[in-house]
């Protein structure tokens, strides 16, 4: 484990140089977040009412608020006192029963409760700021970030102007992917409070959302200094360098958070992919092997993926180790369709070793199942193809024919047909097949390919 002070300096370091859309805005439990001081502080469970902007009581109505009070100062027994404030409340009485049911709600923790009754009071006395604004955070703590951003609005416009409220709209604005107005709300939480980490979190995630990847580290930086272990902070960092094009420095910074001893399966994929981009395949390999093994109860998926771009990149010994991996660390979770795909690949990767005529009946059971599977008929149309005989050929081209007339597969099953045909030299074959790609996908190397192959065509005709 390497000292804090260490990875202080490194936060310094790295982060003076340098977004992402897997910054957490909310990186504590929901727990910990919600008993925050600023949060706490900020939610005024009171039970007296206010004089301005909150409704006025009656003579009767103050007596049953002081008989409210006067029951929680005496035995602290919330139920009996909210079972007085619900005796007394009605379509016509004050709003400031509501308030205090709505109070006593939040309490509890009954969030739906603590809604209804808030926005009861808010509907019957439109500017009682604290009612909207102790509502909104009840919305916010369940989810509804478009209600609660318009009720912090709303707030905003009576008067609050807290780092509570502002810091929350920004949550809000987050959630509802409107990240300006997140920067907004966020830079303003911070002007009243720069001490609270969530809003320099969520600042950060609002300007790396919008691409502001210079101002996003800035934030990064300072936050990562004062908490040098916050490995989803580091992975966040590293995310922004990659914004930056500057994959050296997002490895590094990922590879601070595996000597921290806080890998996750995705920062260990992440390390695999910028290496297997490198072509370092080897070194890749062993960090998605570390990846599948991390974790027990993780969706193959992702392995899947990463077993398909290695087969397409053609390295073929890393694959095969990466499906031996996934068959046996999540055999029983693969789903039909996820054994179907990594049967493709072994077909694949046996057919590219010349090991064809061992996965032709894995091919042929992959059709039998699906006859619409394009990729299992264009590989049994390559095979046949390259045997070279005629035989080959005739077979090539029915499979060809077919996988052509699977739409996902359309395209390369033209252009695999085309080449098949120029390799027997009918190039009066290819030509109708690449103008058809041209119809499809107008791609400019396909239009030079088709070009060159008419010229040739025309030579052999002697014209």
């Amino acid at each position: 484990m390497i000292s804090s002070k260490t990875i202080k300096t490194a936060a310094t370091g790295l982060l003076c140089l340098v977004g992402s859309a897997t910054l957490s805005a909310q990186f504590k439990t929901d727990q910990e977040f919600w008993s925050q001081p600023h949060i706490t502080e900020g939610f005024e469970a009171s039970y007296a009412i206010r004089a301005k902007n909150e409704p006025d009581l009656t003579e009767e109505e103050q007596v049953v608020v002081k008989q409210v009070l006067d029951q929680l100062q005496l035995d602290n027994n919330k139920e009996t006192a909210l079972a007085t404030i619900l005796r007394a409340n009605g379509p016509d009485a004050t709003a400031a029963y509501d308030f205090i049911a709505a109070n006593f709600y939040a309490e509890k923790g009954d969030l739906k409760n603590a809604i209804k009754y808030y926005d009861q009071a808010a509907k019957k006395f439109p500017s009682f700021l604290r009612a909207v604004r102790n509502g909104a955070i009840m919305k916010v703590k369940e989810g509804r970030y478009e209600a609660a951003r318009k009720d912090f609005t709303k707030a905003i416009n009576l008067g609050a102007k807290d780092t509570t409220t502002m810091g929350l709209l920004g949550l809000c604005y987050v959630n509802t992917e409107k990240y300006f107005s997140a920067e907004t709300a966020y830079r303003e939480a911070i002007v009243l409070d720069p001490d609270v980490k969530d809003w320099q979190v969520g600042l950060a995630k609002s300007l790396l959302q919008q691409r502001k990847y210079e101002e996003g580290i800035a934030v990064l930086e300072q936050i990562l200094v004062d908490d040098p272990e916050n490995d989803i902070l580091w992975s966040s960092a590293a995310n922004a360098f990659l914004g930056l094009e500057d994959a050296e420095t997002a490895v590094a910074i990922q590879e601070i958070v595996d000597r921290l001893g806080k890998s996750t399966p995705d920062s260990l994929v992440f390390m695999g992919n910028i290496y297997m981009s490198r072509s370092l395949n080897e070194l890749a390999l062993t960090y998605f092997q570390r990846a599948i093994q991390k974790e027990a109860n993780q969706e193959p998926d992702v392995y899947v993926s990463v077993a398909e771009t290695m087969t397409a990149r053609g390295t073929y010994d890393e694959a095969k180790v990466v499906i031996k991996d996934i068959r046996s660390n999540f055999g029983e979770k693969l789903d039909d369709e996820q054994k179907l795909s990594i049967l493709r690949l072994e077909a694949q990767i046996a057919l590219a070793e010349g090991l064809g005529e061992q996965v032709i009946p894995i091919l042929e059971e992959l059709i039998e199942r699906d006859p619409l599977d394009g990729q299992a008929l264009l590989l049994l149309a390559e095979f046949n193809s390259g045997k070279g005989t005629i035989d080959g050929y005739s077979r090539a081209d029915l499979y060809y024919e077919r996988a052509s007339k699977v739409r996902k597969w359309e395209v390369r099953a033209l252009l695999s047909w085309a080449r098949s045909y120029v390799s027997r030299e009918r190039f009066g074959k290819a030509i109708p097949l690449l103008e058809r790609i041209q119809v499809i996908d107008p791609q400019d190397h396909i239009g030079r390919y088709l070009e060159q192959v008419r010229k040739v065509h025309i030579a052999t005709l002697g014209l």
